[in-house]
This record gives C-alpha cells, sequence and structure tokens, in this order.
C-alpha cells in the first residue's frame, strides 16, 4: 500500500470490520514455486477512540470514513454524516479524503 499523508483513528468498539487493511489472498497452491517476496513494511497501529470520545472528536473536525461493502451497508445500515468508501477502493480513492484532518473508520 502507498503511503499517504491521511491520518486514520480507529473506534473502539464500534464497528466489526470483516478482515483488516491489507487482507485478502490466502494459501498459495502446494505446485507454486516460493517466490522471492520483499520486506513488507508494517504499519503503524492506529490509535483508538473510545465511543464516548467520538462526540468530542467530530467537535474537532474528525471525518467519519465507512469502509463496509455496500452489501454490510444495506444490511446493516449507516451513520448520517459518515463518508463512505468501500475497503476494497480505499486505496485507489485516498485522494478523496481531507489531509491533516483525524478520520475516524467503521
Amino acid at each position: 500500500m502507498r503511503k499517504s499523508r491521511v491520518t486514520v483513528v480507529g473506534l473502539a468498539g464500534a464497528f466489526a470490520l470483516a478482515g483488516a487493511w491489507g487482507c485478502g489472498g490466502g494459501e498459495a497452491p502446494e505446485s507454486a514455486a516460493p517466490a522471492a517476496e520483499p520486506e513488507a513494511e508494517t504499519p503503524e497501529e492506529a490509535p483508538r477512540v473510545e465511543a464516548a470520545d467520538i462526540d468530542a472528536a467530530l467537535a474537532n473536525g474528525a471525518l467519519l470514513l465507512d469502509v463496509r461493502t455496500d452489501e454490510e451497508l444495506a444490511e446493516h445500515g449507516t451513520i448520517d454524516g459518515f463518508v463512505h468508501i468501500p475497503i476494497g477502493e480505499l486505496e485507489a480513492r485516498l485522494g478523496e479524503l481531507p489531509e491533516g484532518v483525524p478520520i475516524l473508520t467503521a
């Protein structure tokens, strides 16, 4: 994943994400020759905002970002004011997010 100047803050206990950043793939087939992989950069864990602190974060200009799929939104709904960018599209759409603003994800 490319580096970005976007700050992402997780909502502790607000929503459970199916998967994680950089998820996907699976086991390589046994017949596949092992490929030399470049050393992956370990992302820093995003700070967490407790539910009791969400209102204060929003009052200070934080953006709400919902990364669930369209199907998950249809099934569970969303919260007014969230910006929706599905997790599978997030890397390609990072330019749509403001820089220098904390982003709360769900």
